[in-house]
């Protein structure tokens, strides 16, 4: 099972309008994870999974520096990239619409900020097994909660989903965002009455990653108002299977079971496949209860709760990601931990531990550095000493400096005896001589930090 049954759909055209005050213009699938950009994670995974040929959607004014990018990473895939023209508003459903043409076979869906651990050959073996139209992967809330959020002290509401599924099959009935919801949850005697097993988890994240029957997308091009596949998308087609569907044929030479009910459009391109007539014959239940097998068919596959598994969307799972990056490199890659350390960089510390340091970076001898991850082209002076903080392309540090849990923005300078911790310091920042800053945030941007 592999690239000739599934398409494979890289989404990396969003805007980060959450890490913006990391971002400041910068694509957002660019974002260092240890020594490699976010978007490296995904097609890696893609890659050991068979993966030939990819398709990558992009902002079109961001579409040259991608490539540049990730050309330099040696990658065995074929990159066909989708740019998503400048001043198109595109979500995540609007980009699998402009790439429709392209679409030959079902697909597979990646965000490029979804860093999972996982075997995707059971997934998509579910996928097959069930006929599902839509497959998605849950994954365990709450992974990125881990680390001391650098900047300003912030009220942050966590970012929760409901998930309704039936704990017997897996099928999903219900999705929605808890910020969308008043207090209490309103569901169907329907949804009761055929999933008396039905379990409401509000400990579970969409991660992002689907497996989609052609079909979808080709219905997605006549429902235009559905811009996000997440909010919008799932929510509808999930709905969509507690519609009366058309009969299942049934070759008995009779029209006994024929419904003369109106039928809803997507049964125009939901319809029963080759697959549900074997089923329905195969099975040993009553034909009349068979009668209820659905076109229309969503299920979740759930990671392993021990397994590494987290979207980058927000500067918390930013940094929480480049934290655990040493533990975890391995089992998320199948690479060794030698990988995280460019062979191009110069590295004179003797007292560097748990870092990661990518292409052309140069960390000086006195220097104590632990648990940082050192992007490319960063210079690192005598006499600092810097642990828990990200540093971003490009960054300058002097000497006498002292950086604790700080993300530090691409091609800031930290000037002499400065000591920061616990800040968020924007791209392009310099940062004057003996500065002493705890819990802010420094920019040249104007306008106040988001809530991430």
């Amino acid at each position: 099972m592999g690239q000739l049954e599934f398409q494979a759909i890289v989404l990396a055209a969003g805007k980060g309008t959450r890490l913006l005050e990391i971002l400041e213009g910068k694509p957002k699938c660019l974002l260092p994870v240890g020594p490699y950009p976010m978007i490296w994670y995904p097609l890696q995974l893609l890659q050991r999974h068979g993966f030939t040929d990819v398709l990558v959607i992009v902002q079109e004014l961001e579409k040259q520096e991608i490539q540049h990018r990730l050309d330099k990473l040696q990658l065995k895939l074929k990159l066909d990239y989708f740019s998503v023209p400048k001043d198109v508003e595109c979500g995540t459903a609007d980009s699998l619409r402009l790439v429709s043409d392209k679409i030959k076979s079902d697909v597979v869906v990646v965000s490029c900020d979804s860093l999972m651990e996982i075997n995707l050959y059971p997934f998509l073996s579910k996928f097959r097994e069930l006929d599902a139209s839509i497959e998605l992967l849950l994954m365990e809330n709450g992974k990125d909660q881990d680390v001391v959020l650098p900047g300003p002290k912030l009220k942050i509401k966590a970012e929760k989903d409901l998930i309704g599924y039936d704990k017997t099959s897996g099928r999903v009935v219900f999705m929605a965002s808890s910020s969308d919801l008043e207090e209490t949850v309103k569901l169907s005697s329907e949804i009761l009455n055929e999933y008396p097993d039905l379990t409401i988890s509000s400990s579970l994240l969409d991660a992002h990653i689907y497996i989609m029957k052609k079909w979808v997308v080709e219905y997605l091009l006549t429902i235009g108002m559905i811009s996000t596949v997440k909010e919008e998308l799932l929510p509808h087609i999930i709905e969509k299977q507690l519609l009366q569907a058309p009969a299942l044929p049934i070759n008995d030479g009779t029209s006994k079971y024929v419904r003369k009910t109106k039928m809803d459009s997507i049964f125009k391109f939901a319809t029963y496949t080759e697959m549900d007539t074997k089923i329905n014959k195969a099975s040993v239940f009553n034909k009349e209860e068979n009668l209820t097998l659905h076109p229309i068919r969503c299920y979740a596959h759930f990671v392993d709760p021990a397994a590494f598994g987290l979207r980058v969307n927000n500067v918390r799972s930013f940094l929480s990601c480049n934290m655990q990056i040493f533990e975890v490199f391995a089992a998320l890659t199948g690479l060794t931990d030698r990988e995280l350390v460019s062979k191009t960089s110069s590295i004179k510390s003797t007292q560097i531990t748990k870092c990661a340091v990518g292409d052309m970076s140069t960390i000086s001898e006195k220097t104590s550095l632990n648990l940082n991850v050192i992007a490319n082209g960063c210079t690192v002076e005598p006499k600092t000493r810097i642990n828990n903080s990200v540093l971003m392309d490009g960054v300058k540090v002097e000497e006498n400096v002292v950086i604790e849990n700080c993300i530090v923005g691409e091609k800031a300078v930290i000037k002499t005896g400065s000591v920061l911790k616990n800040c968020l310091i924007g791209p392009h920042f310099n940062v004057a001589a003996n500065t002493q800053k705890e819990s802010v945030y420094l920019s040249n941007a104007d306008g106040f930090m988001t809530v991430v």
